[in-house]
């Protein structure tokens, strides 16, 4: 459509604009020779006019006197003077008397006849032996003014005819030169400057649309060409960015729909969650007890006590899943104080030492904190941040977990990473739903990186999974600016910024701790 469109702008600008002006150019050449050609035949008239009065007078006399030899000699003498093709004196009957020259004898009696009857100068033109030449007719009277002769003077006509029609084929050749060169020049210049152009912003816009987004066209050609192609550039820019904005717009919906999908199931399972923990709680106080009981007595057998040691462990377990359960479906008011993290990580070390029985091997456990590592946090709440991937990674048999921390204007960025065998891709979209495990069955209630999940939002973080620099898994948590404020100035109550209710009750009284009965 843009090379139709380009070759009918290049017909119009020749009929419209170059064809009327070779046609003028033309049409005024033309006019011009013509012109011209009138004008030197008029001077030449005139000259032949002049030189036929000069010597009217002394042939007037040599005739009156039958003076042949003086007729000759004048007319003899005139003509070695002038460019004349012939000079002649005829007899009012048309015979000639004396002459020089060529085209002797007049051919057109009727113009003869005309200047004897009317006394008076006649002119024309005739041709003779193939020769085209202007006759110019004087009378030539006596005092009385009767008609004794005429003197007939020819000049030859085709010298101006040969000049004027070399003036013309001359014009006709260089108006038909430069004709050609004008199209010539609008053809170049139209492909050079408008064509050439037109034929990049098209195929430009033929790979835009053929799905080549990244294309850009290449500016050129005329000053209007090129901001016109800068302009295409930056619509595309302009385009490309706006589509960005709206992927980039689109992932955070959908994140956003995710998380609020995850807030929805976190809050329909600390519904289910106090129920089970209140139908639980007192039956597992009593089969706990009862096993206790049971155990004092002398007369029990050792593999009747084995037995009941592992009913105690697995309503242990229980007990930890439902107080689990139990944190998730509460709403948390923040108790924020100011805490040092390296005395909270060392805790989160030792209780996971203690729980796997890893007192003094390994891992090793490293920290990069700041000289002044003081947060704004609920420590309780914390401590369980920091507890459950410091006793995963030694659970998955890391030999170095390293925890770094940044604090700067825009908050904190903390950094829990092992070399341990790290997290498969499939598993990490659902890492922190709640009873998703990784591990075999009894090894793990599948709630710990829910509720570091929960603790993180509660302080208005966020946490991601990334590759460890040592080739395991690394935590990046990130809280915001207050928490790096005094206690007192930070008043904004955490709790808020989940859906739900302050806890009417609490449920520490359903079930009882676990070393309240050793």
């Amino acid at each position: 459509m843009i090379k139709r469109a380009a070759m009918r702008l290049r017909t119009t600008i020749l009929l419209t604009i170059i064809f009327p002006l070779l046609l003028t150019l033309i049409t005024f050449s033309g006019v011009g020779l013509w012109v011209l050609e009138d004008n030197m035949q008029k001077r030449q008239q005139e000259e032949v006019r002049l030189i036929a009065h000069g010597i009217r007078l002394p042939l007037t006399q040599a005739l009156t006197h039958q003076n042949i030899q003086a007729l000759q000699e004048g007319l003899s003498t005139t003509f070695s003077l002038s460019r004349l093709y012939g000079a002649f004196i005829l007899s009012p009957s048309g015979q000639q008397i004396a002459g020089v020259g060529l085209a002797g004898g007049l051919q057109n009696r009727e113009m003869l006849q005309e200047a004897i009857n009317n006394a008076r100068e006649a002119e024309g033109y005739s041709q003779q032996g193939g020769q085209n030449f202007y006759t110019y007719l004087l009378p030539m009277t006596d005092a009385q003014g009767k008609v004794l002769g005429v003197l007939q003077i020819n000049r030859l006509a085709t010298g101006i005819e040969r000049y004027m029609s070399l003036m013309t084929t001359v014009a006709l050749l260089l108006a038909a030169f430069v004709g050609i060169l004008v199209v010539l020049l609008v053809w170049w210049g139209f492909r050079r400057d408008v064509d050439r152009p037109v034929n990049r912003l098209y195929r430009s816009m033929k790979a835009v649309q053929g799905g080549n987004r990244l294309h850009r066209m290449t500016p050129g050609g005329a000053r209007e060409f090129r901001e016109l192609g800068e302009a295409f550039n930056a619509m595309l820019d302009a385009v490309a960015h706006k589509e960005q904005t709206v992927r980039e717009q689109q992932h955070q919906q959908l994140a956003l729909e995710r998380s609020l999908k995850k807030s929805r199931r976190l809050a329909e399972i600390g519904v289910l969650a106090a129920g089970v923990a209140h139908e639980l709680g007192s039956p597992l106080t009593v089969i706990d007890g009862q096993v206790q009981r049971l155990q004092r007595r002398d007369d029990l057998p050792d593999d009747a006590r084995q037995r009941l040691t592992r009913i105690r462990h697995e309503t242990r377990r229980m007990e930890d899943t439902i107080r689990q359960l139990m944190d998730m479906g509460r709403r948390h008011t923040l108790h924020l104080e100011q805490h040092s993290l390296q005395h909270m990580i060392n805790e989160a070390e030792r209780l996971a030492r203690d729980a796997l029985h890893l007192e003094h091997a390994p891992p090793r456990l490293e920290t990069h904190l700041p000289e002044k590592d003081a947060l704004t946090i609920d420590r309780q709440r914390f401590q369980q941040l920091l507890d459950n991937p410091i006793k995963n990674a030694f659970q998955a048999g890391s030999q170095q977990v390293v925890i770094s921390a940044q604090y700067s204007a825009q908050g904190v960025v903390l950094r829990i990473e092992d070399d341990g065998p790290g997290i498969d891709a499939k598993h990490r979209s659902q890492l922190f739903d709640p009873f998703y495990t990784t591990r075999g069955a009894g090894q793990g209630s599948g709630m710990g990186l829910t509720i570091v999940h929960r603790v993180v939002e509660d302080h208005g973080g966020h946490i991601t999974l990334e590759e460890s620099s040592f080739g395991g898994a690394a935590f990046v948590i990130t809280l915001p600016p207050e928490t790096l404020l005094p206690a007192d100035t930070v008043t904004v109550n955490k709790a808020s910024r989940h859906a739900g209710v302050e806890d009417s009750e609490t449920m520490e009284n359903v079930m009882p701790r676990k070393h309240g009965h050793e």
